[in-house]
């Protein structure tokens, strides 16, 4: 993250609202970093691997916990992980992980997909999702966090957008409605504003960011359904069409077998302990 020289201090008011309703909307750029690197401070992990994002859903803004927290939070705390469970429910894989403490405390939480019939690498990779899953959330219940974790963004409902704590949040790309024969100049006025290459150069270039730093064909895969990219290849610029196909076309070649490429804490194989 970039450094700002001067932070603009929270006002009390301000902080109430945040504490009361963990809606982060009210703060400013700056504060938003300033918040974002006293949570960071408090819990004990770098700020500089972007252990949170920030999350925008219909109005309100909440930090979020990226993969780098829950692997700094075993690492911090010294959890200890196993899979105790496996089972198919229906169309649903639900895995059972649980989370050991030195001081012997234990904690259990699940991690579900939908695996209906899937086959090859698309069940694969979502068997690997729940076990992802399910380790996330209860390394993030037994450190006694109650943040959403990346892993479940996909599953919420909304208008949805992530970024970093520095960053501005951008309205995302919408296709413009049909003029219609009785309104015609209505229709034009309503037509929602599209971004400017400029804009475009700065998503690409966060795109380009978060494809650098995944672990995964999976998380490749999770990058490319997201719903801002999906605009970008299906209603932007054919420049940026091109250059978003591209940055995951590159980002796919990083991970010619995807067990391999992963971590071993985050591997499908064993159990770890």
């Amino acid at each position: 993250m970039n450094a700002i020289a001067t932070t603009e201090p929270v006002s009390a008011e301000t902080l109430e609202h945040v504490i009361g309703t963990g809606d982060l909307s009210k703060l400013t750029t700056q504060q938003r970093v300033e918040y974002y690197r006293r949570t960071c401070e408090t819990i004990g992990v770098n700020p500089l691997t972007r252990p949170f994002r920030f999350l925008s859903l219909n109005g309100s803004l909440m930090l979020y916990a990226t993969r780098d927290l829950t692997d700094q939070l075993r690492q911090v705390h010294k959890v200890k992980i196993a899979i105790v469970d496996k089972a198919m429910d229906g169309d649903l894989f639900i895995v059972t992980a649980r989370a050991t403490m030195p001081d012997g405390r234990q904690d259990e939480d699940v991690g579900a997909v939908t695996i209906g019939r899937l086959q090859g690498d698309a069940r694969a990779n979502a068997v690997m999702k729940a076990m992802t899953k399910a380790k996330r959330r209860v390394t993030l219940s037994i450190c006694g966090l109650g943040f959403t974790d990346e892993s479940e963004i996909e599953t919420i409902r909304g208008d949805v957008q992530t970024f970093d704590a520095e960053a501005e949040p951008f309205a995302p790309v919408r296709a413009a409605a049909a003029p219609t024969p009785q309104s015609p100049r209505k229709v034009e006025q309503d037509k929602p504003q599209a971004r400017t290459d400029d804009q475009w150069k700065i998503w690409l270039d966060k795109l380009r960011a978060a494809c650098a730093v995944l672990y995964s064909r999976q998380e490749v895969v999770e990058i490319g359904e997201r719903s801002s990219v999906g605009d970008a290849i299906a209603t932007g610029p054919a420049w940026v069409q091109k250059e978003t196909s591209a940055i995951l076309a590159e980002a796919y070649k990083r991970f010619s077998d995807d067990t391999e490429a992963l971590p071993e804490d985050e591997r499908a194989d064993e159990p770890v302990v």
